[in-house]
């Protein structure tokens, strides 16, 4: 996976999933261990000590620290080793080997990559400081595909004609964006090299037959994608207004086994029955759809060579910036025990 894998900010698991009981962790195809330390603090550190190469999953958190069954090593939520019982002093060369980390929207995020993170976590304000404007619900799917085959899948605009079976009026158009001020409805700037943006434009909709029940009518669909090479945010408007939102993150646990999990957000119309039927009507369209992904995913081969015509602009496009930081990770995450 290593080759394979850009340098980024993924998914780890959930942050209800992660307590002082340290736990087994496999992501990028690597053995680690999670846990909390005594102030709460999130920890991904690699799973084996230093020492001897005892499982610190079968240790336990003393004293805010992770002890080591074995020889009752201690380190800190840095991953630094504090304490070696029997020895004065510390051994020398010990470096901290906790990755880095941020907890937010519901999840713990491991920056892969050798050092600091070049960017911060991209920020999603509909689960922050606007998450009282919409109703929503997680969603989670294992998948044999690799984390670019499921993010480069948004911007195949055709997709969603050929295999979700939407239809309209006008050819399909996807943009791609030059411009970080055409995305700022999906939050706040991510650093430029690591960023592509997409509008995909639908004219004259045919709606799903669950929406126009509902009296929903439109004849102007949009969906505006912006990311980064581990994750996406996504935003749906109807006629010019957000219908929908969505995080999608990637856990990459091994070669053909990779996790798409994250949020999908309702806008709230003020209106609580219409609104509870609109988010029922958008998760089971979502799962369907999904599902009809997935198939495909189970059964392509994940290859870098194409024959690509005129609608791929945007994957291509994708694809050229995933192989930058692609190559970021093999030059600088090699270095990581």
């Amino acid at each position: 996976m290593k080759s394979h894998l850009a340098e980024g900010w993924y998914i780890a698991l959930p942050s209800s999933k992660i307590g002082r009981k340290p736990q087994e962790l496999d992501l990028f195809g690597r053995q680690l261990v999670a846990w909390r330390d005594g102030a709460g603090r999130a920890s991904i550190m690699p799973r084996h000590c230093p020492h001897l190469g005892a499982s610190l999953a079968i240790g336990k958190v003393v004293d805010g620290r992770l002890r080591c069954a074995f020889h009752h090593w201690k380190f800190d939520a840095s991953g630094r080793c504090v304490d070696v019982p029997g020895v004065e002093g510390l051994p020398r060369g010990m470096k901290p080997r906790a990755y880095p980390i941020e907890e937010r929207y519901g999840y713990v995020w491991i920056w892969y990559g050798d050092g600091e993170p070049a960017y911060p976590l991209p920020e999603v304000p509909a689960l922050d400081a606007d998450r009282h404007r919409y109703l929503g619900y997680r969603f989670t799917h294992t998948t044999s595909a690799s984390p670019r085959r499921i993010l480069e899948n948004a911007l195949d605009h055709y997709h969603f004609m050929a295999l979700h079976g939407v239809q309209s009026s006008e050819p399909l158009q996807t943009i791609v964006l030059s411009d970080q001020e055409d995305a700022a409805e999906n939050g706040p700037p991510i650093r430029a090299d690591a960023w592509i943006g997409a509008r995909l434009e639908f004219r004259g909709l045919e709606l799903p037959p669950a929406i126009k029940a509902m009296g929903i009518r439109t004849e102007r669909f949009d969906l505006l994608v912006d990311g980064w090479p581990a994750g996406q945010r996504l935003t749906f408007l109807l006629n010019g207004e957000v219908v929908v939102k969505e995080l999608l993150g990637i856990t990459p646990i091994a070669e053909g086994r990779t996790i798409m999990q994250g949020w999908s957000l309702v806008r709230r119309t003020g209106n609580p029955a219409r609104d509870a039927l609109t988010l029922a009507a958008y998760r089971a369209h979502h799962w369907w759809g999904t599902r009809e992904d997935l198939v495909i995913y189970r059964n392509a081969s994940d290859t870098s060579t194409s024959v690509p015509v005129r609608y791929d602009q945007a994957v291509l496009r994708f694809r050229k910036q995933y192989a930058t930081w692609v190559d970021r990770a093999a030059v600088r995450s090699g270095k990581r025990a």
